[in-house]
């Protein structure tokens, strides 16, 4: 995970609060072999208060999935500073064996782009 021990070691403890940045779940699942749905609770599985856990799976596969993920990331300020296409590749992390997916997203940002919900400035996009 390239984390510091003190990080993972405090995630662990039963009694401190800390846990695992979503960021952090696909090298998490990599390093375990697993998928990053296998990180996530199974459906209708309850919190400890009782109440059910909301589970929304995204696959970039998907194009509304994929454009609602590219919108949150303008939302978040991600498209603040100019950003290429391996930029995005990297952050979604979409290795280059996930052909489907990186299309998709490439088509995702051919169209908002040209709805000027980002703007693409010599290679790069930015909001």
């Amino acid at each position: 995970m390239e984390k510091r021990d003190t990080y993972v070691n405090n995630v662990k403890n039963e009694n401190m609060d800390a846990v695992f940045n979503p960021i952090d779940f696909p090298s998490i699942a990599s390093a375990l072999n697993w998928e990053v749905h296998d990180l996530l609770p199974p459906d209708n599985s309850p919190y400890s208060d009782g109440t059910l856990v909301d589970k929304v799976v995204f696959s970039l596969i998907n194009p509304s999935d994929a454009e609602e993920v590219i919108v949150g990331m303008k939302e978040i300020g991600y498209f603040n500073k100019k950003k290429s296409l391996k930029d995005i590749f990297e952050y979604l992390y979409l290795t280059e064996d996930m052909i489907e997916k990186r299309q998709v997203v490439s088509d995702v940002l051919e169209k908002l782009t040209s709805n000027s919900v980002l703007k693409l400035q010599n290679g790069n996009y930015i909001a």
